[in-house]
């Protein structure tokens, strides 16, 4: 590409589209990492006062004919506030309802399931009011044979690398099996809820302003920058370059496939390199 294209309207339109969702995008998901630095009820009107402002925006956009593409996008925010917003509020009911703690690994992985369902049910419900169907935040078939291929291989390589630095613990693999059904649920809920709540709702809605690469790219930076809230990972620089790749990966897979499924399979085997050494020490 000559660098005389970069001073083009188009391209310098499409850097302000792109630097504009950005900052959009990662306000709706501030909560999660500024949870760590700020009270909750500050988070929490911040927040609501944020996606109420978006729903507002969206439906102005709707209804203005020079505004009118840019308002799926906004709703799409919109949405995806909901779903976090719904989840910071309530997702520790599960554990009251059942009498767990986060100090188990049942009451992690009920946790877990309980914030997805809280995030996946609103934008399940949220999306198709306005006329976006299911297809369109890649819930479909799509190429079958090259995700599920994608995604078995994943669950036979991430466990086995996940579970070879474990390995001389005495009674490791007992446990590791003795506790499937929670890792199981841990890692599937979540995969899927992350993955719809970010690529889901969000790579179809961008592609039209930024193209496929550069949807892609927004998506996996926004989401990289959450993970910044972790608290697992010793060396977090590695760690946010891991997710950042592993990311564009499963942003390219639902692309290529039409299909979150592929992306959810992978990220799933993924997440048990983090979940099968917790676990494995409690």
């Amino acid at each position: 590409m000559n660098s005389s294209n970069f001073s083009q309207p188009g391209w310098l339109k499409k850097s302000g589209v792109f630097l504009l969702f950005f900052v959009v995008g990662a306000m709706v998901f501030a909560i999660m990492p500024l949870s760590l630095y700020l009270s909750k009820s500050t988070l929490l009107c911040f927040h609501a006062s944020l996606t109420a402002t978006l729903l507002v925006v969206a439906l102005l956009l709707q209804r203005n004919e020079r505004g009118k593409q840019y308002w799926p996008v906004c709703y799409a925010f919109f949405v995806a506030g909901v779903a976090v917003l719904l989840s910071v509020l309530l997702a520790d009911g599960l554990l009251r309802l059942f009498g767990l703690t986060v100090a188990t690994p049942q009451g992690i992985a009920v946790v877990k399931f309980s914030e997805s369902i809280l995030r996946v049910v609103p934008i399940l419900a949220l999306m198709p009011i306005m006329g976006f169907d299911w297809r369109s935040m890649y819930l479909n078939k799509g190429r079958i044979g090259i995700w599920l291929t994608v995604g078995i291989a994943a669950f036979i390589i991430f466990p086995i690398i996940a579970y070879f630095p474990l390995s001389s613990q005495e009674g490791v693999l007992s446990k590791l099996l003795s506790l499937s059904p929670w890792i199981l649920l841990f890692v599937l809920s979540n995969a899927f809820m992350e993955e719809l709540l970010f690529r889901g709702l969000l790579l179809k809605r961008c592609e039209p302003f930024l193209g496929k690469g550069l949807s892609n790219l927004l998506v996996a930076i926004v989401f990289t920058l959450i993970h910044t809230q972790v608290s697992y990972a010793p060396q977090m620089l590695q760690f946010l370059l891991i997710v950042l790749i592993l990311s564009l990966v499963w942003g390219y897979l639902i692309q290529k496939t039409n299909s979150l499924w592929g992306a959810v399979l992978f990220h799933a085997a993924g997440d048990c390199m983090i979940i099968f050494a917790a676990f494995a020490s409690m």
